[in-house]
Parts: C-alpha cells; structure tokens; sequence
C-alpha cells in the first residue's frame, strides 16, 4: 500500500501497539496479550501501559500511552469500562489511529452503558480515533502475528472474519483448525459497532493480498444501507459470505401493513444481501466451506450440476440436495453419454446424476476419464463427484492410495483446464487421506456432507449470476429529498400519518399508478348514484385513515348492485364504527368491481437494518399465511424487479396455469420500478401496500392501497424546530 497509509491500515496493520491495562499478572488479559503478541511472532513494537509497572515480559511500561516516545498506530484496552473515557482523554494527545475496546458495560448493557458508549465515541471522533467495540473480543492479523485475541488455534489463510460474537469466532478458529485447506488472514470482533462499522473493514480487506473472501458473522448491522453500497463493489474482486442469526419469527417486527409485517430480518437480509451480490448461508456449518470454494473455485456460469458417484444412493441424495438448493442436474447430451457408457459397465446410469455402478472398484483412474467427459459437456457448468473418493485405500486395499493421489491430480487439472467448479464429497473426508490433500493443495473443497457440498455449489452459481447481473443491478444510492406528492404533503402538514385508501388511490392515481376506477361516497344517496353509473356490480369498502385493514372491521361490501348500495353505505359506516368508535370516517369508496387475474402484493417497508425495501408476491386475504414473497432494496433498477419476480415459487401462476393466459410480467416490472421511484420522491413513506394487484395479460391494475408516513418537513415546510434526518444519515 503506497504512500501513508489511512487510519484503518493503521489500524489493521499497525508497526506499534500499545497495551493500555497491561499486567505483571499472569491471569490478566493484560498480561496474556503480551505475551500472545511476543509469542506470536509480531514484529511491531509493543508498549505496555500500566502507571504502578515498570517492566513486563523484558519490555519497558510506560505510566501513558502519551509518555511513549515513538509514535503509536493502535491502543489495545483493556480497562473496566469506567475507565475508558480518561484513556482516550490521554490517547487524544498522540497521533493514536484507532483502539480497540475490550471491555462490557456499554451499549449492550441498558441506559447508563448506551451514555458511556455515547460519550467515548463522541470523544473519539472529535479527536480522530476510530474505536473497535467496545464489547469486542479484538482483533488479529495473523499474518504479522498480530493476535490481540488471544486465541492460540487460529491457522493461518486467506479468509477475513468479521464477527460479533467472540464464542462464534472460537467456533470457527477450531472447526478450521481441524481441517486442511482453510483458515484465516485476519479477524475483527466488530462488537457495538459503536464507531467502526462493518461495511468500513470491506476496501481494506478487498485490497489485502493476503485476503481471498471475506465471512461475516452477524447479529445486527447499525449501517445496512452502507454495507450494501460498500459490498456491491467489493464483491467484484473479493467475496462476501454472511451468517445472520435472528431468524426466526421472533425476530419479526410487527407493523401495520401485511407488508411490515411480512418482512421478516432473515427474508429481507438474504435478498437484499443477494442483491448485492453478497452470499447467504443458513447454518454455521456451511459458513467456513463456501466462503472457502469461493476462495479457491472460479465462479458457475450457471445453475447446472453435473454429477459423478460412485453409488445408487450418493447419486440420488446429490440430486436431491442439489435440486432442494435450487441447482438444476441437467441432461447429458447423447455424445457424453456414449462416451461414458464406453469406460462404464452396462449397469451404470449415464444420464445425470451418474452411477459408475462399480465401475471405479478396481480402477480409480475411471474417475479421470468420467469426470472430463461430463466437465466437457455444454450442459454443465460445475461438477459434484460424491462417494468415496480418496477413501478406496482406506475401504478397500491401501495400493489403490496410489492410483487416487494421481486420480486426484488430474482432476484438479481438468478443473483449471475447464474453469470449471469441482466439489468433492466423501465419506472419508475425516480419515485425512493424501488423495483428499492433493485436491486441497489445487484449491478443491473436500467435504463430509452432501449439504455442504451443495451449498458450495449453490453459492457459485448465485455469486456467478450476481456478479454477472451487477452493472444492471442497484446502487443502492438514496437521493435526499422531500415530500413530493400534494396529498403527502398534506397529511403530514395536518399531523398524520395513515392515509385513507381514498388519499392513497388519489396520490398513486396523479402520478400515473394504473389504480381500479374510484369515488368517494359521503353519503347513502351518493354511494346509490355512483353505483348506478359503474357498469356493473361495484365494491364498496369504508375510508378511515384509521382503519388498514378494512375486512376485520366489517368494511368491505362486494358484488354489490346499485339496488342495494344505499343501504350498504349505512351498514358499513355502522360496522366500523362498532370495530373502532374512535375511528374518523370519511365516507365510502366505491369501485367497479374486478375479479380476473394473478392476485399480487406490492408493497415497501422501511427496514430497521437497511432502508427502503421494495416487495412482491402472491397476494389476497392469504397473503400472510402463503408468505410466497421476494425483496429487493431500492432503488430498484428493471433488472432487479424481474429477479424479484423469478424468486416467487408459483412461478405456474404467472406462467398461466390452468388454461389462462400468462401474466404480462413486463407491467409487473414497470409498477415495482414505479413503487421504487414514487417512494424515491416522497421519503415520508414508511410503508406502502398494494394489495390485491391484479395481473393478468393485458397489464396490472391496483385494487386496494395502503400508505404509512412518517413525520418529517414536507415540501412545503422550510424550516421545522426539529426535523427528522434523512434516510442515510444519522443523529451522530
């Protein structure tokens, strides 16, 4: 890294740290990091700071980090948390880059530590220190020997860990440390995020020779929307895998529209994580093995997996798994197949997966001459061998090790030669066979399980397609504005913040939505009229800004014939009055009725962790328990609308099932484009709910709107006495 370096490659990288805490007690973490740091092999100077010491370990204590002589790059303390504020008040005083704060008691722990953690990052900032934590468990640059952990199995890599959970780092220094092939080129316990974010560490990590992917391990982000633009341009050089605990239905906010309600912290983060081309996984054990074919294995070209066993079962159960992670096992064309019919017994199954059916008993090289055969094939465009590999010299007789290790070396070239994904899953993937480290030392993941191996795979083909789709995909850049739209502004300037479907329909109806036919009825005789001018049976549904959901009131009139619409009017103006009697009413909307079409949900949600989020689904009154739902973060470009549609399971139904005609999906993706834009001009939106859309062949048409704001200065308001930020900036 050329010239001086910043105040993260400082941090990340420092030539002198100093100890601040350091302890002639061995049991102290003051004292173990010094050691840990001696014994470790760092090569920077180490300042112990402790004003009752005068020498630990050989090495002089200095009373401050201020009395140090030569210039300090990072302060490891290790104080109780009281103490922290009078040791940056000293740090202030040197040219400190950044320090990494141990110690509980802050945000995490109620009303007084949020003050400490408020006024410690305050100071910080002030006086230019960025701080890692508090409540962290360090840091390690395990290249240099930098280990402010003071874990000792943390084997050396090119995988850069961002955790916030010090147990969950263990977890995955010691699963690594256990296998060949993996580990780590630097780790931060991001803690609070109190100051130093996780989108911050990404452009260094992506420009460390030593890193290849990056894992994140993750509870909470205090900067979603950040991450996102930050990962969208790493992801083109480094990938980013992330866990997100909290996914369960317990971590579901609630709120008043089914949109809300629908978006769920692990539905909402994996999509727009997605989106940015960043990998998802699920389970912990799959973190350390994808990021790691990520590393190591060229991107898919696409979702299609050829597959080789050695068995029946590990044939089926791969194309189970495969087919659960959404991969697709294709057919082998008739040239492949008869090229492997030719090296394979008459009992083998040639067509995808395929079953060496014994073939590679007495022969291993078979694998050789099976596996360039199907890497060859258009059709695919990566390979899962699954079976036993590299265990025949342990299962059967140890001179087959021999004829494995070289099986093994040509697979590994045929997969450079191909550039093509090779994943290998074996039962003996735990004996540590040479054959297993050959393939290791080429860069090919060997895994125990079929779920793992799948995942891998199922994480190149999404990386792939992302990384392709990623100059056509969002920037995820939110523009600063105010209220637009006149009946927006309005609400927000007489206090509310729920529009009525009436305010609703009008607002989307004057910027061009394709909103059902509509009017407002204040009166039984009124309701009567308009519903002798509709052609036909109308629907007829009660308007209060008090009342979302209109059906649990007793609020909504259907099929309703002009005969009838007088005494319709009073009887629901009588039902939600009954449900709510506090409720205001403003009259009664009245609509011709509409019945033809794919029933859709459209909807925005302004997200805890990242912004605006645009969804789409199947929609109706079952919305909520079908939950058939895609996200994406705004701004959505047309790219990302049709993913969102591709991500719906009842793919049959925009497909026309049953006979119909298939859903015009280029209207589908010119209404979520224009949700995205109308929320882009109007931030007060909180949250957005059409539902029904109807969609079928001739275009789409919005049947029922919801709109939640939130206060803030309209466009009409100049100056307020306290105005809400905008989205992207913050109260610091």
């Amino acid at each position: 890294m050329a010239g001086e370096p910043t105040d993260i490659e400082r941090i990340m990288e420092p030539d002198a740290v100093a100890v601040v805490g350091a302890s002639t007690d061995e049991t102290k973490r003051g004292h173990q990091a010094i050691v840990t740091l001696q014994e470790g092999g760092y090569d920077g100077n180490i300042y112990p700071v402790n004003p009752n010491a005068e020498e630990i370990r050989g090495l002089e204590v200095y009373p401050t980090v201020s009395a140090i002589p030569g210039r300090v790059d990072l302060a490891l303390i290790v104080t109780p948390a009281h103490i922290v504020p009078s040791v940056l008040e000293d740090c202030a005083e040197t040219d400190l880059a950044g320090a990494v704060v141990i110690a509980v008691g802050f945000g995490e722990a109620g009303e007084d530590g949020e003050e400490l953690e408020e006024e410690i990052v305050s100071f910080a900032r002030e006086h230019g220190i960025r701080l890692i934590g508090p409540n962290t468990s360090g840091m390690i640059n395990v290249h240099r020997g930098l280990n402010l952990v003071g874990a000792d199995t943390v084997p050396e890599g090119s995988l850069a860990l961002l955790c916030q959970s010090g147990n969950m780092a263990i977890s995955l220094f010691t699963e690594a440390a256990t296998r060949e092939g993996v580990g780590f080129s630097h780790y931060v316990g991001v803690g609070n995020e109190a100051d130093l974010q996780f989108h911050e560490y990404l452009p260094f990590l992506d420009a460390d020779p030593e890193t290849d992917a990056i894992v994140c391990y993750v509870e909470g982000m205090s900067d979603g929307r950040a991450f996102l633009q930050v990962a969208r341009d790493v992801v083109l050089n480094t990938p980013i895998v992330v866990l997100k605990s909290g996914r369960s239905d317990v971590g579901k906010r609630s709120a008043s529209s089914h949109t809300g309600s629908l978006a769920g912290d692990a539905a909402v983060t994996d999509a727009v994580l997605e989106q940015a081309g960043v990998v998802s996984v699920e389970r912990s054990d799959e973190l350390l093995s994808v990021a790691n074919a990520l590393s190591s294995l060229p991107r898919a070209d696409g979702p299609n997996v050829g597959i080789l066993a050695d068995g029946g079962g590990h044939a089926t159960l791969a194309a189970d798994a495969c087919t659960e992670r959404g991969l697709s096992i294709p057919r082998l064309t008739d040239e492949t197949q008869a090229r492997l019919q030719s090296v394979l017994p008459d009992a083998a199954s040639v067509v995808n997966p395929v079953d060496v059916a014994g073939g590679t008993d007495d022969d291993q090289s078979v694998f050789i001459d099976c596996a360039a055969t199907i890497i060859a094939d258009p059709n695919v465009d990566a390979l899962l061998l699954t079976g036993l590999f590299g265990g025949y010299g342990v299962r059967f007789a140890e001179q087959y090790t021999e004829v494995e290790v070289e099986a093994a070396r040509e697979l590994a070239s045929l997969a450079a030669e191909y550039d093509t994904p090779l994943v290998v899953q074996s039962a003996y993937e735990g004996f540590d066979t040479e054959p297993h480290a050959v393939l290791r030392e080429q860069g090919i993941p060997v895994v125990e399980s079929l779920d793992v191996a799948t995942a891998s795979l199922s994480a190149l083909a999404t990386y792939g397609d992302r990384i392709a789709a990623a100059d056509r995909s969002s920037d995820f850049q939110l523009p600063t504005a105010t209220t637009a739209d006149d009946t927006l502004a309005e609400t927000i300037d007489h206090g509310r913040t729920q529009l009525s479907e009436f305010e609703a329909k009008r607002a989307l109806a004057d910027d061009g939505f394709p909103v059902t036919p509509f009017d407002l009825a204040t009166s039984a005789d009124e309701a009567a009229t308009l519903a002798a001018d509709a052609d036909g049976p109308v629907a007829m549904k009660v308007v209060s800004p008090d009342i979302v959901h209109k059906s649990d009131a007793g609020g909504v009139a259907l099929d309703v014939r002009a005969n009838a619409a007088a005494a319709t009017y009073d009887n629901l103006l009588s039902a939600a009055a009954e449900y709510d009697p506090d409720a205001s009413l403003d009259g009664v909307l009245v609509s011709p009725m509409r019945d033809a079409g794919v029933e859709l949900i459209v909807g925005v949600v302004d997200d805890d962790q990242f912004g605006p989020v645009v969804m789409c689904g199947l929609g109706g009154v079952f919305v909520e328990v079908l939950e058939d739902i895609a996200f994406r973060a705004l701004p959505l470009t047309e790219a990302d609308a049709r993913a969102m549609l591709d991500d719906i399971e009842a793919q049959e139904l925009l497909d026309g099932a049953r006979g119909n005609p298939p859903v015009d999906r280029e209207a589908v993706v010119d209404l979520l484009v224009a949700v995205s834009s109308f929320v882009q001009a109007n931030p007060s939106v909180t949250e957005l709910d059409l539902n029904p859309v109807f969609a079928d062949a001739d275009g789409v048409e919005i049947v029922d709107a919801a709109i939640t704001l939130e206060r803030q200065p309209s466009r009409n308001t100049e100056e307020e006495d306290s105005p809400t930020p905008s989205r992207g900036e913050t109260d610091d």
